[in-house]
């Protein structure tokens, strides 16, 4: 086994829309820096590898850029690699995500800096050891999705709300790690975790809580350890406790998230086992995934709401989140509103086909990509029919369609995450990628 690693930095420059809320938010400078970082596994001639971006998200079609500009280098394995988004939304469009206009030259940048990247990794390609293992948390992440007393389900319903009977589902705990060691010390750590990446708000960049993470694993190493965050399935989990008052919404609850993070991956570090892998395989395959349809009724109920609220500005309000349903905040109701009535004005028609990837170190360890922001229950699935001893899957790669849920959420209203918007794929994807998935790591 042979391994190398690179970083490129892709923090913008002032002035740069961040991706993630529902306004423009113009970045005012950064706390701390986003990067790229290609870290690439060599086995009997074979290179497969993991590229991760602290960005918000990107499509299939700025993938394809990557792997374009990856074989443009010279790199003629990029097309088996996964390219994933560690989701801040502290980061800067790369996706017309709700309307976000986005700076091709830092797009073009971040395609320069993605073969930049990955070239110097195969550079420093050179004999490794691999170690796994797994740890827990599970004082950090919360379902937030919540049946309430009139028996609907609401999205952040907001702290201490009286009206809030139950969470819907609950939380994957399991942390999976792989550990890469040459020359007697550890140069990467790779960890799999399930929650969003949405502590901060505002308007200064960050890498959110991964980056913290990171950091605070640094300094207990005492130096720049390499960590990875491959976000797992998260689309119904965030950091909100609302059993509490604590205001969850800034930089210090990145660095509180990321120091409970890192805590537990330190703590279990020394239970860290090598694995012998005899072979790289990275295994591809496409899927559809249609777009939501709209009901004659659901496009009235929302042309109601939009003729009703009229006129409204996002200006000087604060940021412009989910739980601005809960707050009853017209922007965000008619916002929502307008953008089922664009599934229906503006559809868009041509099939749409994904693209979902696995990488296995012999039988020890599958990542698996999906494209999109699963429930926790479509990993839990796919997990449970593994046939490896450890398996990750890596949310927010090989592109992004937006929330996956079970079928059965999207009639229960209220939530964010199953509202239709012109790109949301249909309400009975949730089973067709659980399919795929384990029919993939089973090839």
């Amino acid at each position: 086994m042979r391994f190398g690693f690179a970083k490129e930095d892709i923090t913008p420059k002032r002035g740069i829309g961040l991706c993630g809320y529902f306004e423009p938010r113009p970045n005012k400078g950064a706390y701390d820096p986003l990067t790229i970082k290609a870290a690439l596994f060599e086995c009997g001639g074979k290179i497969g590898g993991v590229v991760s971006y602290d960005l918000c998200l990107f499509g299939r079609g700025l993938v394809e850029k990557f792997i374009a500009a990856g074989k443009a280098a010279g790199m003629s394995f990029a097309g088996d690699l996964l390219y994933c988004a560690t989701h801040t939304h502290t980061g800067p469009y790369t996706s017309p995500l709700f309307g976000g206009g986005m700076d091709q030259e830092y797009i073009d940048e971040v395609i320069a800096k993605t073969a930049n990247a990955v070239r110097k990794a195969y550079e420093s390609l050179a004999e490794a050891e691999l170690l796994t293992g797994r740890t827990e948390c599970s004082t950090l992440s919360f379902n937030r999705r919540f049946w309430m007393k009139d028996g609907t389900v609401l999205t952040n319903p907001g702290k201490l709300n009286p009206d809030i009977v139950k969470p819907e589902s609950g939380i994957d705990p399991e942390i999976p790690m792989l550990a890469v060691k040459q020359d007697g010390m550890l140069r990467l750590l790779l960890v799999n975790i399930s929650n969003h990446t949405d502590t901060i708000g505002g308007d200064l960049v960050s890498a959110d809580w991964p980056g913290r993470m990171e950091r605070e694993i640094q300094n207990h190493f005492g130096y720049d350890l390499p960590v990875i965050t491959l976000i797992a399935c998260q689309g119904n989990i965030n950091h909100f406790n609302v059993e509490n008052d604590f205001d969850q919404t800034n930089y210090a609850e990145a660095c509180r998230v990321g120091k409970g993070y890192a805590a537990a991956v330190i703590s279990s570090l020394y239970a860290l086992k090598p694995i012998d892998v005899q072979e790289l395989r990275t295994v591809s395959t496409e899927f559809e995934a249609p777009y939501v349809q709209i009901t004659d009724q659901e496009y009235a109920d929302a042309k109601a709401i939009v003729d009703s609220i009229g006129e409204i500005s996002a200006q000087s309000q604060d940021d412009l989140t989910s739980e601005g349903i809960a707050k009853g905040n017209a922007y965000v109701k008619k916002f929502f509103a307008q953008r089922v009535m664009e599934c229906r004005d503006n559809p868009i028609r041509e099939k749409r086909m994904e693209w979902m990837s696995v990488l296995e170190f012999g039988k020890e360890l599958a990542i698996l990509g999906i494209p999109a922001e699963p429930f926790i229950e479509i990993g839990l699935a796919i997990k449970k029919a593994s046939p490896f001893k450890l398996t990750m899957i890596s949310a927010l790669t090989q592109g992004e369609i937006g929330y996956i849920g079970l079928p059965e959420c999207y009639a229960r209203g209220g939530g964010y995450e199953t509202r239709p918007s012109r790109t949301a794929p249909a309400h009975d994807l949730a089973p067709k990628v659980i399919e795929t998935g384990i029919n993939l790591i089973n090839k």
